[in-house]
């Protein structure tokens, strides 16, 4: 390597590395993994970061990265510094401590595939290892919270360097049998407890009776799962079965007290899918279906907690579901008497209805207007004696009446 590479970047860059890029041959040859990484150090189940030399001046340490980036050790701590530090203070002893890798919540490079539908395989893993394959047998725990904790080199080497038969369809170094030298960005980090949600492993241990609670009582199908993004998040129904059942959680969890996992709301109604059987909320009986208006129409109303197809103000949002379920009144007699309501109360209508809703059937006349020859010519004097309101719901004196009428008594 002739020269110096400078460091532009807080995140190092796999796929750079192990490319074809002129500037990345060493000694004439492309990198690959075992240029950085120890391959001893893998098969031990050690974290094998590149450098760490235990001989020689300090300097060794930051073998072999210090043979491309001469230059940059020979500046004040800068970018290539964060690249694996999160920080460094020369004046210090021991202030520069490593960051953790594989990062938690952010897009990581060069993360391992991997699948729980081959590892969960009882058939294949006990003809491989001699043994079945259970989530703790991979997944440590947390010792403060209890979370499962990604697993490392040293969950892995337990069948894949000591287990021959496993060792043998893919040996710890052999890297790219799980890390994929692709310039691809894999998601770490947690994908399900998002938003205001919180979850905490350590009181799901155990039910109220002292039960254990195994993984796949929540974590179902993950058997079927062969990469990380089609693991299903758990169903609110699963929840509901433990948290509504007194055997197995007290009171204080219940389903309706939502501070329990949410950040932002405190109590209230549960929404229908965190129910045990999706039920309705115990306000939504059938006098509430023809009577809710009062309590859609107030500022606070929580109807968006289940009803996701909402959108806009909670006043104008009716019409998503009364465009598809008519209101109660509309029924087989409304079509030819809704006259009186419209009179009676015309706002009522504008609620759902524009004006064109009414042009579209009052610009062909009425029943009570036919034959239109003969209402013309006198037949509707009676109607108009005895109902003039029901006319001016379309027509005006001056538009209409005044035509002929003009001067008349």
């Amino acid at each position: 390597m002739k020269g110096s590479i400078a460091v532009n970047q807080d995140r190092f860059p796999h796929a750079k590395h192990t490319g074809t890029d002129p500037r990345m041959l060493l000694d004439g040859k492309a990198l690959t993994c075992v240029s950085c990484h120890a391959a001893a150090d893998v098969r031990a189940g050690i974290t094998a970061r590149p450098g760490g030399a235990v001989s020689g001046p300090s300097v060794q340490q930051h073998a072999p990265c210090d043979s491309c980036h001469k230059d940059e050790f020979a500046k004040p701590p800068g970018a290539l510094c964060r690249v694996c530090h999160d920080s460094v203070d020369p004046t210090v002893r021991g202030s520069a401590k490593m960051k953790r890798f594989p990062e938690a919540g952010i897009v990581q490079a060069l993360a391992a595939n991997f699948s729980h539908r081959q590892h969960l395989d009882s058939g294949k893993m006990e003809s491989a290892t001699g043994h079945h394959v259970a989530c703790g047998d991979c997944h440590a725990r947390d010792t403060v919270s209890r979370d499962p904790i990604l697993p490392s080199h040293k969950q892995c080497l337990t069948c894949h360097e000591n287990a021959p038969a496993a060792k043998a369809k893919l040996a710890m170094d052999n890297c790219a049998g799980c890390h994929p030298q692709r310039d691809v960005e894999i998601k770490r980090g947690r994908i399900f407890i998002t938003g205001d949600l919180k979850f905490d492993h350590k009181t799901h241990e155990t039910d109220k009776a002292g039960a254990p609670i195994a993984c796949n009582t929540c974590h179902k199908g993950v058997d079927e799962s062969s990469t990380r993004d089609d693991m299903a998040v758990p169903a609110m129904e699963k929840c509901a079965q433990c948290h509504e059942d007194d055997h197995r959680t007290p009171a204080r969890v219940r389903m309706d007290k939502c501070s329990v996992c949410h950040e932002n709301i405190d109590s209230g109604t549960p929404p229908a899918n965190h129910g045990v059987s999706g039920a309705l909320p115990t306000d939504h009986t059938l006098e509430f279906r023809k009577n809710h208006a009062v309590q859609a129409a107030d500022k606070d109303a929580n109807c968006r907690f289940c009803h996701k197809e909402l959108s806009g103000r909670h006043e104008d949002s009716c019409f998503q579901c009364h465009a598809t379920m008519r209101p109660h009144d509309h029924n087989l007699m409304f079509r030819d008497d809704h006259g009186r309501e419209a009179e009676a109360d015309g706002t009522k209508c504008a609620t759902c209805h524009a004006p064109e809703t009414c042009a579209a059937c009052h610009s062909i006349p009425p029943r009570s207007h036919t034959p239109i020859a003969e209402f013309r010519l006198g037949g509707h004097a009676e109607q108009a004696r005895f109902g003039l309101t029901a006319c001016l719901t379309c027509h005006t004196y001056e538009t209409t009446c005044a035509q002929c009428h003009r001067g008349g008594r």
